[in-house]
């Protein structure tokens, strides 16, 4: 046994949270072969595929949807995926694959892997901004779009890279980013409620940090170089995404959940989004969250939960033809 094996022992080998049992499916799409992808599929209903935030990591995954999981599964089949070079999902073969545009494709792929028609999708952080930009490349396969908390799919509000300086100073704390004591620090500075940060979380992110795939993705994204690549293909196709919203592409409801003392997105950046979003659709909505930091689905899941709920069921449940109002 290894020393990384002994140190995690109390830990599933797939990573699995709170006893949900992670499955696996081959994702072959655009520029993409056989990428083992990792997803936790819940409950029965019309299909709700949650994506995650943050940037490539081995503990960016799945596992931050966790807590919504028995909320949302009363109503919808819940399909949380670990996105490509994240979590417990495969890397791509070639190291030029580590750009936006391999994130596009493997939602896409992993949607069509599963052999769905249609779903509703949710992403928060950075995984806002990647449903947004599948959602305009696929508009007649996105029932609903939900998006929470997203300074990825912005639009730009004051100076952001300041804010995450005044964030984040792991550097002078000494602190590495495979160790659980990391985590703890990342996961209050991005918080206003912190009861969520228990132990058990604090490991997992730390052995999937510690995994041969997560390490090989640090290397490639910070040693050889390719973070800068794979910022500058998102921010095209971001920017793609905002140019086909304007253009009205999407047509179908969507709604925007807000944390209101997120340190990411201020409230001058989530209404931009809104008035984006909702100029060429009424069937836009907002929901805002009070003392509520990033982490959305963890400070306040059960509310979260419903909110998604409520707003999925309104526009697609049993009364979904009446006439109704929403908040």
């Amino acid at each position: 046994m290894s020393k990384t094996e002994q140190r995690f022992a109390d830990v599933n080998k797939d990573a699995a949270i709170k006893g949900y049992e992670p499955s696996y499916i081959d994702v072959d799409y655009g520029n993409l072969d056989d990428i083992k992808t990792r997803y936790y599929d819940i409950g029965e209903g019309e299909p709700l595929i949650l994506v995650h935030g943050n940037n490539w990591s081995g503990s960016s995954s799945a596992n931050s949807w966790s807590e919504t999981f028995e909320y949302l599964s009363e109503d919808y089949r819940v399909l949380a995926v670990d996105r490509i070079g994240c979590g417990m999902t495969d890397n791509p073969d070639d190291p030029e694959d580590f750009r936006y545009e391999s994130d596009i494709n493997h939602i896409i792929g992993f949607i069509e892997a599963l052999g769905l028609e249609s779903c509703h999708i949710a992403g928060w952080s950075r995984g806002g901004g990647l449903v947004t930009r599948v959602a305009v490349e696929i508009p007649e396969m996105i029932d609903s779009l939900i998006i929470c908390n997203s300074a990825t799919l912005g639009p730009a509000a004051g100076d952001g890279n300041h804010r995450r300086e005044v964030m984040f100073k792991q550097d002078e704390l000494g602190l590495e980013k495979t160790d659980p004591e990391y985590m703890e620090y990342f996961y209050s500075q991005y918080s206003h409620q912190k009861d969520y940060i228990t132990d058990e979380r604090l490991e997992i992110c730390a052995y999937l940090e510690n995994t041969k795939k997560a390490l090989e993705t640090d290397r490639i994204m910070h040693e050889e170089g390719q973070m800068e690549h794979w910022q500058q293909t998102l921010d095209e196709e971001i920017k793609e995404a905002h140019s086909r919203i304007k253009d009205g592409v999407l047509d179908m409801p969507i709604l925007y959940v807000f944390g209101r003392d997120d340190p990411t997105v201020p409230p001058l950046m989530a209404m931009a989004a809104y008035d984006m979003l909702g100029e060429h659709n009424d069937k836009v909505r907002m929901h805002t969250i009070n003392h509520c930091g990033h982490m959305i689905f963890l400070e306040h899941p059960e509310e979260l939960g419903n909110t998604m709920t409520n707003f999925l069921n309104l526009w697609h449940g049993d009364s979904a033809d009446e006439p109704h109002d929403f908040y």
